[in-house]
């Protein structure tokens, strides 16, 4: 699992990840690579993301359709 504190008071938490390429605290760029996933098996591999505003889960879904589409 990763959690990437984001700005703005955001958190972004990604699971199912077959490798993680990041390090704890490392700073990481737009369009870098911090995982891989699985690549077959005897079932489909899924990622779980999860955004977080604090503690409160944020629905990605209108930032993920929007280039750009992150809060200011």
């Amino acid at each position: 699992m990763i959690i990437m504190r984001l700005t703005g008071g955001y958190h972004l938490v990604l699971a199912g990840l077959d490798q993680v390429e990041v390090s704890p605290g490392q700073d990481v760029s737009p369009g870098m690579r911090v995982g891989k996933m699985a690549g077959s098996g005897p079932s489909q591999p899924q990622l779980y993301l999860e955004l977080r505003a604090g503690d409160v889960p944020v629905d990605p879904a209108p930032l993920l359709k929007t280039p750009g589409g992150w809060p200011k």
